[in-house]
């Protein structure tokens, strides 16, 4: 792996050089030729092996909130196609207590027209509520009050885990819906459906709940009727099946990356043996000269006032 080569590394040291005075550099004039520059150096000790301890560290508390975060991520999938038949339900009904207004607005000629505000699925125009947003923000919240602390980026690591689960259960889905036949249809339209939003939702900087974004466009995408290549064969399509074996295969890449989190601890068991035998073997060993990288400071121009250099 990664981690046991850089503790195949030997030990250097990083040789920094700074300038401490010069021409154009701190306060002094830059057009003084007979301003000689004047470096400092100073070593800093590179020990791969300490390195590694520390991502280690890192690591172990990585695959902790993760595996929590993952387990977040199925809780989260049983709920979303509840959650949307919910909201169908509150738009039902506000059609409902729209349609007299309507009725209405027509006898009186249109005054009305100006008090109605077009349906929407809520009030944020979403198909559901973004509950995992919700449930993580309770769990940050508690964890931070309590002995464990979350690391810095917690919410925004939540979110790039929640967008990888997506992204995986779409990918195993198109793969299982190639391999069958009877499902060709809905293959042609998810590929079609992925390939032309891929780069909104998933690859690059994305913005936070992309995932569920994605899962929102296709719960309010209608009923399509699909052609093959042939041009021969005419299929009708469901989006909200696709989106619920899509929610489901989810659940099962969380269950099976929760096992990879928990084999983290053993996985450290190992590395932190070799860790112990390298440093042991290598704390007092001297860096050799051969090892020495030589760091020159990048000089920068600061900008001077007029009255500056008067005295040289």
């Amino acid at each position: 792996s990664v981690l046991i080569d850089i503790l195949r590394q030997p030990n250097q040291k990083m040789i920094v050089s700074a300038k401490r005075r010069g021409r154009g550099h701190g306060g002094w004039s830059k057009n003084n030729p007979y301003l000689q520059e004047r470096w400092v150096e100073f070593k800093i000790d590179i020990r791969p092996a300490s390195l590694v301890q520390r991502l280690l560290s890192v690591r172990a508390q990585l695959a902790v909130e993760f595996e929590r975060d993952l387990e977040i991520v199925g809780m989260v999938d049983g709920m979303i196609i509840e959650s949307y038949f919910s909201t169908m339900k509150r738009e039902r009904e506000e059609q409902q207590q729209q349609q007299p207004w309507d009725d209405k607005n027509k006898q009186d000629g249109g005054q009305a027209a100006d008090m109605i505000t077009p349906p929407m699925n809520d009030e944020n125009g979403r198909a559901f509520d973004r509950i995992s947003v919700n449930i993580l923000s309770n769990f940050t919240e508690f964890a931070s009050s309590g002995s464990a602390s979350s690391s810095p980026f917690r919410k925004g690591n939540f979110d790039l885990l929640y967008n990888l689960c997506t992204q995986a259960s779409v990918h195993r889905l198109l793969r299982d819906l190639r391999e069958s036949k009877v499902d060709s249809f809905s293959y042609q339209w998810l590929q079609k459906f992925y390939s032309e939003r891929v780069s909104e939702y998933f690859d690059g900087d994305q913005a936070f709940g992309r995932a569920d974004d994605f899962i929102d466009a296709l719960l309010r995408s209608p009923p399509s009727l699909v052609s093959m290549d042939d041009g021969r064969s005419l299929g009708l399509t469901d989006p909200l099946r696709i989106a619920e074996r899509i929610i489901a295969k989810r659940s099962e890449v969380a269950h099976e990356w929760i096992g990879m989190m928990k084999e983290v601890k053993a996985d450290h068991l190992v590395l932190n043996e070799l860790v112990v035998r390298v440093m042991m073997g290598k704390a007092i060993d001297a860096s050799e000269d051969n090892n020495e990288v030589t760091i020159e400071e990048e000089t920068t121009w600061e900008p001077l006032g007029d009255d500056a250099g008067v005295f040289e």
